[in-house]
């Protein structure tokens, strides 16, 4: 009995120093992010930007992106979840599109059924409408739908989607009733917003950009906790006091149950990625912000905006699970 143990223990021991020489080498191979949207995409933009500079920070090993984007990503989701290995080489994007997902319909995942590994970028909502509105500032916009509930027409990427999440969260923040137009996608929205078929719409860099550039519409609040960098004088929520913010952020992670010591190194090479100048002109040039979370802080982001979003999802009952 005393050698069984002491043979157990040699095994257990003798498993350390092997894991740690793996993170000390991390990584000596590909390594393979599955981006569960189509490419093209902003997700598999971000991503390709990315792997461009990926190898300079991993020891001259490559990201390669594998796209499986139909089924809202749910697919690609699933096939990650059963088959990637907990080793470092398999990772994902995320992003609050897929954590709304777990409460819009029943799916065979959680929001926090992966390892955070880094957030990379972030895009805060904001709200358009055209540029000879009667509206001026957000105010106006509140105090008039405060007079008029359910009047006034706001356009989103569809219902369920992250810019109709949004659009929910800013009415329950304002206290106001909105008129909701789904439309296929953000670029739609504005193209509905400019032919009069929705009078605002709730939009994410980079929609309606082009056109707030060429005078046709105006941001009335960026709903970030800064200034947005491609309209810079527009002011955010939290400026003209209502105290709302949210920010569809993007971000890796890994299987359940990969080793701390690769994460830490996965974290690390991401964020050298994210800092890195070649990345961030790319970013600017989508108008979406680097904005690097390690694996410890973006996993509290993935938590808390998991309860926010099953909260709103509730309340305002949509979707398909908790009907």
């Amino acid at each position: 009995m005393k050698k069984l143990v002491a043979a157990l223990l040699m095994c257990t021991f003798a498993g350390a120093p092997y894991a740690a020489d793996d993170a000390a080498n991390f990584p000596n191979k590909p390594v393979t992010a599955m981006v569960a949207w189509a490419a093209g995409g902003g997700a598999d933009l971000v991503f390709r930007a990315l792997a461009e500079v990926f190898p300079k920070y991993a020891n001259g090993q490559p990201l390669i992106i594998v796209n499986k984007g139909e089924a809202a990503g749910v697919p690609g989701i699933v096939d990650f979840m059963r088959n990637a290995a907990p080793d470092g080489y398999s990772v994902m994007h995320w992003n609050i599109a897929h954590v709304i997902k777990t409460h819009m319909d029943n799916v065979p995942f959680t929001a926090t059924a992966f390892a955070p590994v880094a957030k990379v970028v972030e895009a805060n909502d904001y709200l358009n409408v055209k540029a000879d509105a009667k509206w001026k500032t957000l105010q106006e916009f509140i105090a008039d739908a405060k007079a008029n509930p359910g009047q006034i027409s706001i356009g989103n990427a569809g219902v369920g989607g992250g810019n109709h999440l949004a659009a929910v969260l800013f009415e329950q923040a304002a206290g106001i009733k909105l008129k909701h137009i789904p439309f296929a996608g953000g670029g739609p929205s504005v193209t509905g917003l400019l032919s009069g078929d929705c009078q605002s719409a709730m939009n994410v860099a980079p929609e309606g950009i082009p056109n707030v550039q060429s005078g046709q519409v105006r941001i009335l609040a960026v709903f970030g906790e800064k200034r947005f960098g491609a309209a810079p004088d527009v002011p955010t929520g939290r400026e003209v006091g209502l105290d709302f913010v949210y920010d569809q952020w993007r971000g890796v992670v890994a299987p359940a149950n990969t080793p701390a010591a690769i994460v830490e190194k996965l974290q690390g090479i991401f964020k050298s990625a994210v800092e890195d100048p070649v990345f961030a002109e790319k970013m600017k040039a989508m108008s979406v912000t680097p904005a690097y979370r390690d694996a410890k802080t973006f996993g509290e982001l993935i938590v808390s905006e998991n309860k926010r979003l099953e909260n709103v999802i509730k309340t305002a009952r949509i979707g398909n699970r908790y009907k």
